[in-house]
Parts: C-alpha cells; structure tokens; sequence
C-alpha cells in the first residue's frame, strides 16, 4: 500500500455499467407516454446527478417543459421501474476481483454516488461486492451530493481516513469538483461515461478498473 489508506469508487461509469439499465428503466416511463426511447448514448450523457436530474434532463431532451410535479411523479416511475427489474446494472469485469485484492491490501473502501443509497446497496449486493466496502454513501443519504465536496467528506469520515489519505476513482465530472474540492486525490476512470480522461488529461487515468491496482503502486 503506498501513500494513501483509503480508496473512494464512484459507482455508475465506475465500478458498474449501469446505462443498460437505467436505458430500460427510462424508456419503460417514456413509452407509457407515448414518447420516443432513446438510445444508450443519450442516456450516458443523462447519468451522474440521481434519478430527478436523470429525469430532468430526459424531459429537456425531448422539448418537454419544466414541471416540478410530473416530474417528480416521473422520477418515481423511474425509480420503481429500475429498481424492480434486477440489480440495475453489471458490475465491470474484474471490479470485484480489483474491490478484493485492495481490501486484502489494506486499503479503506467506500462507494460515494449520487445513485440512492437503497438502489446502490441493492446493486453492490447483487454482486458480492458489499462484504468488502467499509461504507456506502448514497446521493439521498446526506443533504449535500457531488459534487458537493460535503458527500465526499461523509464518506472520509465513516472511514475515519483524512483526505490527504484518500484517492476517489470516478468517471463524471461532479466527481473530479467534490473530490478536488475536498482535498482529495483523483483517478478518472477513463472508460466511463463523462469523458474526462479527455477534459481533464492533466489527471492520472486508468483505461480499464482492472489497472487501478498498479495505478495505485505508482502513483500512490
């Protein structure tokens, strides 16, 4: 184990491919209305908020007004939908094998995602990975969520790890700000779906999560 004690994972665009589900989920709520689906690509580009920003910019995208109430109506729809149809989404190949070997390792884990915290568990659970996570932070389980750095610091503190002594791994940008702004290291996970390895190529990036462990030896 290097200079850091504690790994903290985003988890859609992380450690789970979870467009495919989210994908279904969506347009399972849009076809009750009689709207077009849409494809995996529009949906990765929704990810990373929650559900109610999921929502809120599928609405956007279709030319459908602002509407505080049928939104949130369409955000339960949503939510029931996706949560009801399996874990919500695969975790990537070798994620678990990765979340194992750092847990022998030493290293703290913690999942920090704006994904609500029972749809998170319930994922994490579906594949094995919840014995080896020392701490779970949903975005509906702290007032604050990224990229607010207050999300990010709730999970350092279920850890008891300072943030010099974390790295965050994540895809999305809310990602880079909460943890930049906590004063935590940052691994983009390259292969996800907010495209920062190309915003922001000054960070250490990893092309697939099965690499995070040599990451970790050289750069932590």
């Amino acid at each position: 184990m290097g200079r850091w004690r504690a790994v903290l994972f985003d988890l859609d665009g992380t450690l789970t491919d979870s467009a495919p589900a989210l994908m279904a989920a969506l347009n399972r709520v849009w076809a009750a209305e009689g709207r077009q689906p849409f494809d995996q690509n529009a949906v990765r580009g929704f990810v990373g908020d929650g559900p109610a920003a999921m929502i809120e910019r599928a609405r956007k995208a279709h030319g459908l007004p602002a509407d505080t109430d049928i939104a949130g109506h369409e955000t339960e729809a949503f939510m029931a939908a996706y949560t009801g149809a399996g874990p919500g989404g695969d975790l990537y190949p070798g994620a678990l094998e990765v979340i194992q070997d750092l847990r022998r390792a030493g290293y703290r884990l913690a999942v920090c995602t704006n994904k609500p915290q029972q749809a998170a568990e319930h994922l994490l659970a579906a594949h094995g990975a919840m014995p080896f996570l020392d701490a779970v932070v949903g975005g509906d389980a702290t007032p604050r969520r990224k990229p607010d750095p207050a999300h990010i610091q709730t999970a350092l503190d279920k850890l008891g790890v300072a943030p010099a002594d974390a790295v965050l791994v994540g895809d999305g940008p809310q990602d880079v700000t909460a943890a930049e702004a906590a004063g935590v290291a940052v691994i983009v996970a390259a292969y996800g779906y907010g495209d920062m390895a190309a915003a922001r190529p000054d960070l250490s990036a990893i092309a697939r999560i099965r690499d995070l462990p040599a990451r970790l030896a050289v750069v932590g």
